[in-house]
């Protein structure tokens, strides 16, 4: 199979067509590569592509050289661990999406993905490369495709299917939080919030305000994860929606959203904090977001990361979710402070979430 993949590195997610190249998830999209090549908040400092070909489908898997993450930080910090990494590392893609392991729909593809990303690591003086955002089975075929790589557990991610209506989908909870969730659904509209759905370019006017929730609602659990130029770089990607509740015409929270393929998965979130208990605002967006799915055919909600408990009381699935890290060159270091994290995160884990 490795014989008859061909691939070729691209500076640019420009440099290819969507159409091919777009994988199964929002963020495995040319689109979502290329805008992440103009993101900041992460420091990417340098990006560049390999484009796969004779496998399956075609893919493109991205590489961006960053010398901080935000997220990973945080993921460190909950571990309770020290910074593994003293310089830059090779991220395969960013831990801001939700889905990873582009290049994995054959063993040949995940063969080059490593090999040559592991090259390309090398030349720009990373740490180490790492394939974020995989699931369990993926692990496996990467580490068997490629071994060596350290897995790390990162957190714990919720998705379920939507059943073809409202009543489907709220039958998944038990009666206490179902009644719940609909009277503060209903207290939300009685106050007079609405919802204001904005998709593409209709999203730019409105992305200040919905950055300062943002870093408001990032900054009331850890530290700030986000920057301006993230929330504009990704409107152009597949199925971008922004679902917004107003109040008395101001922007009193919003989900950041990706309707792609049938999953409409709720990626970043911005809340007046000071206003949300009042107006019930996260209960409405939850709410609201099941409409949209509804009134849009999609098949499955993913709800993110994090707010675990809510998330298992609501009808969603947990699934945990990995990273696979391969240190260039031998750095018994850096792998002693990753099995530290992943250690330490599968006891955060255990004490936050129903995960067994």
């Amino acid at each position: 199979m490795t014989d008859t993949v061909r691939s070729r590195w691209v500076d640019s997610a420009d440099a290819v067509p969507a159409g091919p190249f777009d994988g199964r998830f929002f963020c495995t999209t040319v689109a979502w590569t290329r805008a992440w090549e103009g993101v900041r908040a992460e420091r990417v400092r340098a990006f560049r592509h390999l484009a796969l070909e004779g496998g399956p489908v075609p893919e493109l898997v991205p590489y961006y050289l960053v010398d901080h993450s935000p997220v990973w930080r945080g993921y460190e910090e909950t571990a309770g661990v020290e910074p593994v990494w003293s310089g830059p590392v090779v991220f395969s893609s960013t831990v801001y999406g939700v889905h990873g392991g582009a290049g994995g729909s054959s063993a040949g593809y995940r063969e080059r993905a490593v090999d040559l990303g592991l090259e390309q690591a090398q030349r720009w003086g990373a740490e180490a490369l790492v394939f974020a955002n995989l699931d369990g089975a993926e692990v496996d075929a990467w580490s068997a495709a490629r071994p060596g790589g350290c897995p790390v557990l990162l957190d714990r991610a919720y998705e379920a299917p939507v059943g073809g209506s409202e009543s489907a989908f709220l039958g998944r909870m038990t009666s206490k939080p179902r009644r719940e969730l609909g009277r503060q659904w209903r207290r939300a509209l009685e106050s007079g919030v609405r919802l204001r759905v904005l998709t593409g370019a209709e999203m730019v006017p409105h992305l200040d305000e919905f950055t300062r929730l943002a870093i408001g609602s990032s900054e009331k659990h850890t530290d700030n994860i986000y920057g301006p130029e993230m929330f504009r770089s990704v409107t152009g990607v597949p199925g971008a929606v922004l679902l917004v509740a107003e109040h008395e015409g101001r922007m009193v929270g919003a989900f950041y959203c990706f309707l792609y393929r049938g999953r409409l998965s709720l990626v970043f979130a911005g809340l007046d904090n000071e206003r949300m208990s009042e107006l019930n605002t996260y209960a409405f967006l939850m709410y609201e977001s099941l409409r949209y799915a509804v009134a849009n055919d999609a098949e499955v909600i993913n709800a993110g990361r994090c707010n675990y408990a809510y998330k298992e009381r609501h009808g969603f699935d947990g699934a945990d979710v990995w990273t696979l890290v391969y240190p260039v060159g031998s750095r018994p270091e850096v792998t002693d402070a990753l099995e530290r994290m992943n250690k330490g995160m599968h006891e955060y884990l255990a004490l936050n979430t129903g995960r067994e």
